[in-house]
């Protein structure tokens, strides 16, 4: 027994070592977690006992066990459950389409954002079966680990490059660290770990994972320890479904990025958004930012008794609402490029009803959007394009909503109050936004803990924090949004900034939950709405420009040479790329990715971005097909992938080259 106890200490103390050098931020984790138990803050739960030849985990307070039985013998059945099949036990890193040839010729303006990948699509799917198995599984994911003794098993059977290691409860993942040595499996695969991490922090070492050789991600395998809480299931799936390459394909970005060459210099003003506005207005007076969530709709009352007590500024998503019900914004934001957001500004006398209104436009937004409005209301800003040097390159929320919010902290709101923007579901109707919006939809709550198979972006639902309640259900969408506020708030929010969540939804980082009976009205003036117009419009007009500075010019010429030194490595490629070996193709065809993605600088990103995007979806693709295990005719398949990739590289690099050239022909 004595040897036993000696084993797991050395065992505990090489995994800490291990820790200490290669993942300090679980190491802090776990000298904090010991802290807590030595000095009594931490009452621990579980016993860590050794029976007949095997380890396991007593719950003090009920006495059960969480093995139950021999952990060596349970630990060899999950380890049986793993195979090399690419349908068992897998995650689909994002999902295929296929198309056929008439649909492929009249793609709507979503989904030609990923016109070249489809046919890569379809002969991926014509060639390949749902029996089919892999050569080798690169990445897995152990959600939940118990003992961790399946872990060394799985690993001695697949040998996977890397591992992301799950285990919410922090006390037994420390029990396993006296039962497996992690130390050994990181000797020939790279681990990653998410130890009792909320859903804020696991998205973003989920990422981390996928990201990093993501051309691994078409398939990702794993294992379910069955105590564990089916939760994390619920976030890998929303991991996946929010990875920025399949919500704004790369066709899309490319859009988007030249887009606003459509209005520079021609008489419309951008807004400068480097630096938070000073001696504005904003910082005088309580700003009330509107979206379209369900508590808009329970609070519409509220607001028409108290709305010019604030500076309104709302998203078009509510205009039908807001002039059914007589309020009037001061300011109306929109970022959506595509037309099928227009009808929110149908059906209603919009011209009129916003006369007097600021209209502030996110760089993608449609041409008919800027038609409707003179000029003199208009203000764009660049969202992740930069073609104004020094201008800043604003990089705001997955959503209008949550990008009008970081957009009101450069503006220098000192009291922003947030209603509508409840980013969940509303939890009794299931309803996701308010009835005018046009992707309004009722989820079926008492499914709302079921788990899917096919992963959505708006359908699946799992438990986030709430922020008046402990616990509230939202989609991948929103909470793709929460995620941007996450990382953006602190970005940007200075110490005198206070932000007021009013909504019945999701807590918002470093917003303060507050009831909006609960708002003081009684002491806020009522706005002169005239004078507050005259003060905005001189506020925007010294914080932006009109036409492109001569520096500005000569960027975007660098950009036009830099996009034809990328044809020259795409042709180079093309001639020397391998076409009959397929481990020499693929190496060829990792070669040119890296190269493509190797700048980042005002000059390369925008392309960079694009191309990134574009492998993101094919490569894992045309990695998984040639590990399919028995795989025949590779220089056939070898042949038509190429070209469906040289053929797409080569059409990014002419939309690109020739929309820079028409601009600075015409408007330099």
């Amino acid at each position: 027994m004595e040897s036993i106890e000696t084993k797991a200490i050395q065992t505990y103390e090489k995994n800490l070592e291990y820790f200490a050098h290669n993942h300090k931020d679980l190491m802090d984790k776990l000298q904090r977690f010991n802290l807590a138990l030595e000095n009594g803050s931490y009452a621990p739960r579980y016993d860590l006992e050794y029976i007949k030849g095997y380890f396991d985990v007593k719950e003090l307070k009920s006495g059960r066990y969480l093995y139950d039985g021999d952990s060596n013998k349970i630990s060899k059945e999950l380890c049986k459950q793993v195979d090399f099949y690419k349908s068992s036990f897998s995650f689909e890193g994002f999902p295929l389409y296929k198309f056929s040839e008439e649909k492929l010729a009249n793609l709507d303006d979503k989904s030609s954002g990923f016109e070249g990948i489809f046919p890569v699509m379809n002969y991926y799917i014509d060639n390949t079966d749902e029996r089919d198995e892999m050569s080798k599984i690169e990445k897995f994911i152990f959600i939940g680990v118990g003992l961790g003794v399946h872990a060394s098993l799985i690993d001695e059977k697949i040998k996977a490059t890397e591992y992301l290691i799950i285990e919410d409860d922090i006390e037994l993942f420390r029990l396993s660290l006296f039962v497996t040595p992690y130390f050994e499996i990181a000797q020939n695969s790279k681990l990653y770990f998410s130890i009792g991490d909320d859903e804020n922090i696991f998205l973003i070492k989920i990422n981390r994972f996928l990201q990093n050789t993501f051309f691994y991600n078409r398939y990702l395998k794993y294992s379910y320890f069955p105590a564990h809480s089916n939760n994390k299931i619920k976030q890998i799936q929303n991991a996946l479904t929010s990875q920025s390459f399949t919500v704004f394909p790369y066709k899309t970005q490319l859009k988007k990025i030249l887009r606003p060459l459509e209005y520079i210099n021609d008489g419309y003003r951008v807004l400068n958004l480097s630096r938070h506005f000073e001696n504005s207005i904003f910082s005088k007076k309580p700003v009330l930012l509107i979206t379209a969530g369900p508590s808009l709709k329970k609070n519409i009352d509220w607001l028409k008794v108290n709305h010019k007590k604030f500076i309104v500024i709302t998203v078009t998503a509510t205009l039908k609402t807001l002039y059914d019900n007589g309020i009037v914004p001061d300011i109306v934001t929109h970022i959506d490029g595509f037309e099928t957001s227009l009808p929110h500004l149908e059906n209603f006398p919009v011209k009129e009803f916003l006369k007097n209104s600021i209209i502030i436009l996110g760089s993608f937004s449609p041409a008919k959007m800027r038609d409707i409005f003179s000029k003199e209301q208009i203000y764009y800003y660049e969202d992740q394009v930069n073609y104004f040097q020094n201008f800043g390159q604003f990089s705001g929320g997955r959503c209008v909503g949550s990008s009008t919010l970081l957009l009101s902290l450069i503006l220098n709101t000192k009291e922003l109050y947030l209603l509508g923007q409840d980013l969940a579901v509303d939890q009794e109707s299931g309803s996701t936004h308010s009835e005018d919006h046009i992707y309004s939809s009722k989820k079926d709550m008492l499914t709302k803990d079921n788990l899917e198979n096919v992963m959505s972006l708006r359908k699946n639902l799992f438990p986030i924090k709430g922020n008046f309640t402990d616990t509230v259900y939202t989609t991948s969408l929103f909470h793709g949004s929460i995620q941007s506020l996450y990382a953006g708030i602190p970005r940007l929010k200075l110490q005198d900034q206070s932000i007021y969540n009013l909504n019945d939804g999701a807590y918002i980082h470093l917003a303060i939950p507050k009831q909006i009976q609960d708002i003081n009205v009684d002491s806020f003036e009522t706005v002169d709405k005239q004078a507050l117009a005259i003060s905005i419009n001189k506020l925007l007009d010294s914080y932006s420009t009109k036409e492109l500075s001569s520096d500005d010019v000569d960027l975007i010429k660098k950009r036009l040479v830099y996009s034809k030194e990328i044809k020259n490595i795409i042709l180079d490629h093309q001639n020397r790329v391998s076409k009959t070996n397929k481990d020499k193709y693929l190496y060829d065809l990792l070669g040119v990715t890296s190269q493509l993605l190797s700048r980042h600088d005002n000059v390369s990103n925008s392309l960079t971005v694009i191309y990134h995007s574009f492998f993101s979806y094919v490569l894992p693709i045309i990695m998984d097909f040639f590990n399919t295990k028995g795989l025949k005719n590779s220089k056939k398949h070898i042949k038509v992938f190429n070209s469906f990739i040289e053929k797409e590289l080569l059409d990014i690099e002419d939309i690109y080259e020739k929309s820079l050239e028409d601009f600075i022909e015409k408007r330099c």
